[in-house]
């Protein structure tokens, strides 16, 4: 059995999987833009809902793209996928809550 270690990451050799990441990673930063555009404009707590959802993904892709073993590469993908549109989902919440 090979050191999971010295393989290299699925990312180097996916196409799909740094399509993905790009999209993932500028989805997040307009969600977390924005929610902080939200903070300024329509002060309220929760806008802090998207903001820790975005920054979530961010991090979640961030880990996606080192990642080496598939089983690693799809649970990181859920959890990426599930806080962006958690993150997006909240956004909606956030400015209705707030102009109330």
């Amino acid at each position: 059995m090979a050191d999971p270690r010295n393989e290299s990451p699925l990312f180097d050799t996916d196409a799909i999987l740094r399509k993905a990441y790009f999209g993932v990673w500028l989805l997040s930063l307009v969600f977390a833009g924005f929610a902080i555009w939200g903070i300024v404009r329509y002060p309220h707590w929760s806008w802090t809902l998207p903001v820790v959802a975005a920054a979530v993904a961010l991090a979640a892709n961030h880990r996606l793209r080192n990642a080496s073993r598939r089983g690693e590469t799809v649970l990181l993908a859920v959890v990426t996928l599930v806080f962006v549109v958690g993150s997006g989902v909240m956004l909606d919440v956030a400015l209705r809550l707030a102009r109330a």
